[in-house]
């Protein structure tokens, strides 16, 4: 059996096949949790309090994993709804695909997440004066 440790990365490799150390999380240890992810700040207002929730470090690691890189909610629920789709009625896959792929982010997002919304209004405020 070939066994290597790249700690840094928590990656441990044996016969060639690569398996990620998961550390050890307390069931009651909580942190924060940013909805629209932290690297998106350029789009969205991602350190707005609504964009902030306090969840449980297990439920937080593991939504990560799940989502890997779809960072927002409009991401995350197309890829539940194309796991779920089978058994959805047609008016439901409707509704949902209108919602997930048609909407514009004005609409589909809270107005006070939404970094352009917000410039727009303090022009039309200094234009008015």
């Amino acid at each position: 059996m070939d066994k290597t440790t790249n700690n840094p990365d928590r990656i441990l490799t044996i016969d060639g096949t690569e398996y990620r150390l998961v550390r050890l999380v307390d069931k009651t240890a909580t942190n924060i949790h940013h909805i629209i992810s932290r690297k998106l700040h350029q789009k969205y207002n991602v350190r707005h309090p609504k964009n902030l929730v306090r969840i449980n470090m297990r439920e937080h690691d593991a939504l990560n994993r799940f989502f890997l890189d779809k960072q927002n909610p409009r991401e995350q629920l197309i890829k539940v709804f194309e796991i779920v789709k089978p058994v959805l009625s047609k008016w439901v896959k409707d509704e949902l695909c209108t919602i997930l792929y048609e909407c514009d982010d004005d609409l589909f997002y809270d107005q006070d997440l939404l970094k352009w919304k917000q410039k727009k209004k303090k022009e039309k405020k200094s234009d008015d004066k």
